[in-house]
């Protein structure tokens, strides 16, 4: 049996069968069917490693509802790391039946494009100009992700005794849709007194093609960001985007069976951190104005389960004066996005949203803040479908007008 298997049903040797997951399984909650749940699909998984039932009863299905949000992880008394399980399963299923996942014509022209931004920023544009066009029905759903357009953001006075340097990784679909966040946050960290720069090179970080069972075109990207960055020394990886800072986190364990680039993913891994927690670490702490508004947040799952950095965004939104945080009892709770789930599966994503948008419309917000790309657009469409009014913003953005308003700029 091959090492990533062996590893698999280690960590499902851990898993006591307690059902701690199952409350903090967002479908789970949806169906209450075990299958739906990570003890179910652990079972699944562990059936097939072991030979006892055939790969095609009932595992491609149930992987495929599975968010990846890995809240599970966080619930476990055992430390069951159940990702692992996840894409040992996933990577079954690509050795038993390379299509098993049948992609539409959508999803696979997106993971085409994550190597690609500036395609992938003119399709978005595309998109937004043929919104009101007769289009199928799938694309007619999604295109109220694309109302957001991305603004220039205007440098920043540099601190002038700088603490420290950062490196910046930029992303594919944030630095394609969002790159006014990029901008703020690289503006904000200079304020705070870093030295930013962005190495060439860099390129997608491979999440969506590593969620969606595609290892080794994740693999390729992964190192050639390792190589990008690794001959910058020790300086920190800041990135705004939850999902993309927690893959690049997690390079050390995807290439820790392979001699020739485990200590320098291990390496590369231990240097990222999210732009959030830079900010709230510096020594040069940063004021920010508000403007009178009710502000909720939608977090990102895997900084929260993943990185352990969900308390960070949250804190910054506290600490701008004049304005109202409101913090959601499910704000680190997933929104539906999950990479390319949305598109794979709309309605159980879309139940997922229209239960966050209830806890919105309680609030009444002005501004609903998020911290992943993927959210950014979930949250997007939940407004549309909700009617609610209210904006939806990265943190960036939000804070950088903050900060120009404590300085006393318009």
């Amino acid at each position: 049996m091959e090492a990533r298997f062996e590893l698999a049903l280690a960590e499902i040797n851990h898993c006591n069968k307690c059902g701690f997951c199952l409350p903090a399984c967002p479908t789970y909650k949806l169906t209450g069917n075990e299958v739906d749940s990570p003890r179910g699909r652990i079972a699944l998984v562990e059936g097939v490693l072991n030979g006892e039932i055939a790969a095609d009863q009932g595992l491609e299905e149930s992987l495929s509802y599975c968010l990846g949000c890995r809240a599970c992880e966080t619930a476990c008394p055992s430390g069951v790391q159940y990702h692992r399980v996840l894409e040992a399963g996933k990577q079954v299923l690509d050795k038993t039946r390379p299509s098993h996942r049948a992609l539409t014509f959508l999803p696979r022209a997106l993971l085409r494009l994550t190597r690609h931004p500036k395609r992938l920023a003119s399709l978005a544009r595309l998109g937004r100009r043929t919104a009101h066009w007769p289009l199928p029905e799938q694309l007619r759903a999604l295109s109220p992700m694309l109302r957001y357009r991305s603004e220039e953001v205007p440098g920043v006075s540099v601190h002038p005794e700088p603490i420290g340097k950062a490196l910046f990784f930029q992303g594919c679909v944030q630095e394609a849709l969002f790159s006014d966040a990029n901008q703020a946050a690289q503006a904000l960290l200079q304020a705070a007194g870093y030295t930013v720069t962005e190495p060439a090179g860099q390129t997608c970080c491979g999440a969506i093609l590593w969620h969606a069972g595609r290892s080794d075109e994740a693999k390729a990207l992964a190192r050639a960001n390792i190589e990008a960055f690794e001959a910058t020394g020790e300086v920190p990886i800041a990135n705004t985007a939850g999902g993309c800072g927690a893959m690049l986190s997690e390079y050390g364990e995807i290439f820790e069976d392979d001699p020739a680039w485990a200590e320098r993913a291990q390496r590369f891994s231990a240097r990222v951190q999210d732009w959030s927690r830079l900010i709230m670490e510096s020594p040069v702490q940063l004021e920010f104005q508000g403007n009178g508004e009710r502000v909720t947040m939608q977090n990102s799952c895997h900084l929260v389960n993943v990185e352990g950095g969900g308390d960070v965004p949250a804190l910054l939104a506290c600490r701008v004066a004049g304005d109202q945080f409101l913090p959601m009892a499910s704000q680190d709770r997933c929104c539906g996005s999950a990479g390319i789930y949305n598109i794979q599966h709309p309605k159980w994503a879309n139940r997922l949203l229209d239960a966050k948008m209830d806890e919105v419309a309680a609030f009444a917000p002005s501004r609903v803040l998020v911290v992943n790309p993927g959210c950014h657009m979930q949250m997007t469409l939940g407004v549309h479908r909700s009617g609610a009014d209210a904006e939806v913003e990265h943190l960036a953005r939000y804070l950088y007008r903050a900060f120009l308003r404590a300085q006393g700029q318009p």
